[in-house]
């Protein structure tokens, strides 16, 4: 069931499954998608919708589809991590379309690939698809459930990953090969480094300080508007001394290299900090992430799309940039927020960058 929630001049919002919206948008009709989508095994969204059973029973899966991070659920049964979920109490079947619930790494992956399926179908021929994807540890492998049963308390929402046990997943280039293999080309791999990350109480590993965001185009060449992104040079020396004329000697960069005088380019690091949402129990990315991929990879008048626009940060960021923009949610409510946060928001036309 998709619906249009909320349109005007600049923004159409949507809510409903993913795929299911996008199959109805003309083909080739958005220029560029910047996404995050819900991570894997990382929280629940509250979408959770009962059918059957009885219909005054306080459904539970151990903890209801609202509440699966109570500390008291204890590890699920092997029913309980099938793809069918069922009510302990009265046998109701709880539906819920959101990802990130898959039963394993696997799944996942091959979900998001039918999403993106649709994303290449929408996407213009040279648009570009940024997507943001974090990682995760496993926690909860078979062997590891087998070897200590009488230890291992597993919360019933995060599903078994089917590796060893603390190991990283490898999520977001899973993702990425996965996209490859479909004729997806990568054009970049950056690192969103994130100062002020969450501290973590880990004592044999460091702690993450950044997640992949991924630069995915249909073809070769394609829109991307560097001198739109482009950061002022640091140092005090004058453009004539930063030119590069290369070497004939072995072992010595022979391309000839001149700065621009708009700035350097920006490089695929990207060190911007969190910023808390306290409307939302999600976690959007801070804003100047999707002001720089709109900025470089989108035209002006453009149309960006977010197939998982939650609070809306992109829509927040295609506004001030001055590109419509389409949104879809699961949750209309988020739709709300990110309604709200335009108006406390005015538009602004603008090609300065992130």
């Amino acid at each position: 069931m998709t619906s249009l929630y909320y349109n005007d001049e600049t923004t159409e919002l949507y809510v409903g499954d993913t795929l299911e919206v996008m199959a109805s948008m003309p083909s080739a009709s958005v220029d560029c998608v910047v996404t995050s989508p819900p991570y894997w095994g990382l929280r629940d969204y509250g979408t959770g919708m009962w059918a059957g059973g009885n219909p005054h029973c306080q459904h539970t899966l151990g903890s209801t589809p609202h509440q699966r991070r109570s500390p008291k659920a204890t590890c699920p049964t092997d029913s309980a991590r099938t793809e069918i979920k069922r009510c302990r109490r009265c046998g109701a079947v709880c539906h819920d379309q959101q990802y990130g619930h898959e039963p394993t790494p696997d799944e996942y992956v091959d979900r998001l690939l039918h999403t993106f399926s649709e994303v290449w179908r929408a996407l213009s021929p040279t648009g570009t698809a940024w997507l943001n994807l974090g990682d995760g540890y496993s926690s909860n492998s078979d062997g590891y459930i087998r070897s200590s049963p009488a230890n291992f308390r597993q919360p019933a929402y995060r599903p078994t990953s089917g590796i060893a046990h603390k190991s990283l997943v490898g999520i977001p280039w899973r993702v990425a090969f996965a996209l490859q293999q479909e004729g997806w080309i990568i054009r970049n791999a950056i690192a969103w480094h994130k100062p002020n990350a969450m501290p973590e109480s880990v004592q044999d590993r460091m702690s993450c300080r950044y997640e992949m965001i991924f630069l995915l185009t249909k073809q070769q060449h394609y829109y991307f508007d560097l001198d739109a992104i482009r950061e002022p040079y640091t140092s005090d020396r004058p453009l004539s001394r930063k030119q590069r004329y290369g070497g004939n000697k072995d072992n010595t960069i022979k391309m000839h290299w001149t700065p621009r005088a708009k700035g350097k380019n920006p490089g695929d690091v990207w060190s911007m900090s969190t910023r808390p949402l306290r409307e939302a129990h999600c976690a959007p990315f801070p804003i100047d992430v999707p002001l720089r991929c709109i900025a470089a990879g989108c035209p002006e008048g453009g149309i960006v799309l977010d197939p998982f626009s939650g609070a809306g940060t992109t829509g927040l960021a295609a506004r001030q940039l001055g590109r419509f923009f389409q949104g879809i949610d699961l949750r209309p409510d988020y739709h709300d927020i990110f309604r709200h946060r335009l108006l406390s928001k005015p538009p602004r036309n603008t090609r300065e960058a992130a």
